[in-house]
């Protein structure tokens, strides 16, 4: 059953630009939020904390081009992904607008260690990220430094919303919607 089907059958409407729930996410938490071995979906993930979707951040120049935030009020063309599934353990994640994969950069150091950016041609250890899902709530880490993605919500600037895997723990920061996207 692919999100769409699974949506429809838990009440919910995909519209343009967003997803919109006619039940409260408590309601779908027993739906399936990941794609089958083999298969890919195209998402929207959304931060459980503030309702923010994951956004690709084309217009940073440098070493943050295709920096990832969860900063999106609506699901749109740079909040689209597609996540695909490798082994039953192990997904990609790619964006639609750079059409590359997401990497967790571990070679940085400081507040950007573990940055996520759309920028990989390809998939080594560091595209490769696991999901612990109950229904559509998510904590998503990293395969290679086995931390947890983060929203980091305490910074201001082009920094708040970055999304990092460096958790160790899955928190509030770190529990993300994975929901169908109508932009794919």
């Amino acid at each position: 059953m692919n999100f769409r089907n699974i949506f429809r059958a838990f009440g919910m409407t995909l519209a343009v630009g967003t997803v919109v729930p006619a039940t409260t996410p408590a309601a779908i938490a027993d739906a399936a939020s990941t794609p089958a071995a083999g298969q890919c979906e195209w998402v929207g993930i959304i931060s459980q904390e503030k309702s923010r979707a994951w956004s690709t951040r084309n217009s940073e120049v440098g070493y943050k081009e295709g920096m990832l935030t969860a900063t999106a009020a609506l699901l749109g063309s740079w909040e689209t992904f597609k996540l695909c599934n490798l082994d039953n353990t192990n997904y990609t994640i790619a964006a639609l607008t750079t059409k590359k994969y997401v990497s967790a950069e571990l070679d940085y150091s400081g507040a950007d260690y573990g940055m996520l950016r759309a920028r990989s041609t390809g998939v080594g250890d560091w595209e490769k990220f696991r999901f612990e899902c109950t229904g559509s709530l998510c904590a998503i880490k990293s395969s290679k430094n086995n931390k947890y993605v983060s929203a980091e919500y305490a910074y201001e600037g082009s920094g708040y919303g970055m999304l990092r895997a460096r958790a160790d723990t899955a928190g509030a920061w770190e529990k993300f919607y994975v929901r169908p996207s109508p932009n794919a």
